[in-house]
């Protein structure tokens, strides 16, 4: 069953995962940890992130430049009055761009509380640009599904199936022919626009694969750091299914396969069955669905074009039966 996970952006969130890219340095305020940006504030007012608005409070208020030449402009009572307005929208964050020093009306107001006081030395559009792109990936719909996550020719294929169905040896046997893991076992989906879902690897599980009988084998350093791949866009599910004992499968179609959609965080994804039996290659299996795939996504069906010449064929016979 795929796990939704909890999607939320605080001020030191935002600060550790930036703080190295974008030089920030945490001046004062902040300490509660009380303001965060939700889900619930894209669907209120996608713009997040923002130079100094008060017309429509950002949850993040970047100030350049321009920003600090308008407040230097302002007679005393304005000031107070503009300040005021900035603190009362409790924003999560007032980030100061462009090297710029906290004025004092800022520091005053900022120290002790719940906002916090951000300065980056880089460029005031640079660190609006990554505060939007951050907060918008970290709020992104995400989803957890069990399986393993590999690159295969260029592609991400999430391998599924029931436990002791042989994912993680049907991975194992497809790295040694040239292909990436990118997650085992909890690989984490995410839908970064309305057409992609990027999948990526949880961190304490990041090069590792769990095979039964071998244990825990870190794939890095025994395959190299090119049968790794860090994220991939996901466009084929293969399920492996194992028959029951004397069951028999009357539902598989033998001309176009076991093939159906699997709606993964609202998109549908080509899902793909392989029954697992004895002596046969899930590997070369598993290959020749991704490259069947891959020449049905260019227009190519080697089913259709089966139908087609046989129907051609039978309208010969036809044809010279009646001549």
């Amino acid at each position: 069953m795929p796990t939704t996970i909890a999607r939320t952006v605080t001020a030191r969130s935002l600060y550790e995962a930036l703080k190295q890219r974008l030089k920030l340095h945490w001046v004062a305020g902040g300490g509660s940890g009380a303001l965060s940006i939700t889900v619930e504030d894209l669907t209120l007012r996608p713009a997040t992130v923002g130079f100094l608005n008060l017309v429509h409070p950002n949850k993040v208020q970047v100030l350049g430049v321009e920003e600090i030449q308008y407040l230097d402009s302002l007679d005393a009572g304005e000031l107070n009055a503009t300040l005021a307005r900035l603190f009362e929208s409790t924003p999560v964050a007032v980030v100061l761009g462009d090297g710029l020093a906290v004025p004092p009306g800022i520091l005053e107001r900022g120290s002790g509380s719940a906002t916090a006081l951000i300065r980056s030395a880089k460029r005031s559009h640079d660190v609006v640009t990554y505060l939007q792109h951050h907060v918008s990936r970290a709020l992104a719909p995400k989803t957890t599904l069990h399986g393993v996550y590999l690159e295969m020719f260029t592609m991400g294929v999430l391998i599924t199936g029931g436990a002791g169905s042989g994912k993680s040896e049907l991975a194992l046997e497809l790295l040694t022919r040239g292909h990436r893991l990118v997650a085992d076992d909890a690989p984490e989906f995410t839908k970064i626009s309305p057409e992609l879902i990027d999948g990526t690897c949880p961190a304490v599980l990041q090069d590792c694969l769990e095979v039964r009988g071998l244990g825990v084998l870190n794939v890095r350093h025994m395959f190299g750091d090119s049968a790794v791949k860090l994220n991939k866009f996901l466009r084929l599910i293969i399920h492996l299914d194992v028959p029951e004992k004397n069951a028999v499968n009357g539902e598989t179609d033998r001309l176009e396969g076991n093939s159906s959609m699997q709606e993964v965080l609202g998109l549908p994804i080509r899902r793909i069955t392989i029954p697992v039996m004895a002596g046969r290659n899930l590997a070369v299996m598993a290959e020749a669905a991704v490259r069947d795939f891959m020449l049905k996504a260019k227009g190519y069906n080697a089913a259709s074009e089966f139908i087609e010449r046989h129907s051609r064929m039978m309208q010969k016979q036809s044809r010279e039966a009646d001549g």
